[in-house]
């Protein structure tokens, strides 16, 4: 396996942190407007801007969204805030990638792997064998009960699909490769990531 993103190690924290587009996007907005990072996370634990209906679980949810805020340049803050949905939800997924090492590293030894070789789907097998690879690399990922294990699956998959890569067909999931746009790509090459830019089947 790998290592291509700036997370050190797998953890099970995917299993409450989902793709979260609307509540990110709403904060990049304030972002972009001037608002400091470190006092609009305050503000939205304090005031739930984001509306979230569980209040017991605001923070939570809080903490992915600024931790992937925090890994983009403000330039991509602003593109998330104001870029065509598909370049937007790009944009997030990134992010989720360099916070996310379970993220990062699917997309690189199954996604891209896919589009490189033109294939249709990612099967429910392709899936396992990634988790089995990984639970031979990390003993804490292994040992792990079989209900986490199932939901790291089901969330990872669940961003992949809400990012617009994957559709869900039956147990397998149609391949899809996104548009990038010139904006989108330069971006990621100007952040230094334009190593995304091929996982994503595009051309760096």
């Amino acid at each position: 396996m790998t290592k291509v993103n700036e997370a050190s190690n797998y953890t099970t924290s995917l299993t409450g942190e989902p793709f979260l587009f609307n509540e990110t996007r709403q904060m990049a907005g304030l972002l972009a407007s001037g608002e400091d990072i470190n006092s609009l996370k305050k503000r939205n634990l304090a005031e739930n801007l984001i509306m979230h209906k569980k209040s017991g679980s605001l923070k939570r949810v809080t903490t992915p969204i600024f931790r992937r805020l925090s890994v983009m340049s403000p330039t991509a803050v602003k593109l998330l805030s104001t870029e065509d949905l598909e370049s937007a939800k790009l944009i997030l997924l990134v992010s989720i990638a360099k916070t996310d090492r379970l993220v990062g590293d699917f997309l690189n030894d199954v996604y891209a792997e896919k589009i490189a070789l033109k294939a249709s789907k990612i099967t429910k097998s392709d899936i396992e064998r990634y988790f089995e690879s990984i639970y031979q690399e990390e003993p804490f990922l292994r040992d792990r009960t079989e209900q986490t294990k199932a939901k790291l699956k089901q969330q990872l998959m669940k961003i992949i699909s809400e990012a617009g890569l994957v559709k869900k067909i039956g147990s397998d999931f149609e391949v899809t490769r996104p548009s990038l746009t010139n904006k989108l790509s330069n971006q990621l090459i100007a952040d230094g990531d334009a190593r995304y830019i091929k996982m994503l089947g595009g051309s760096s």
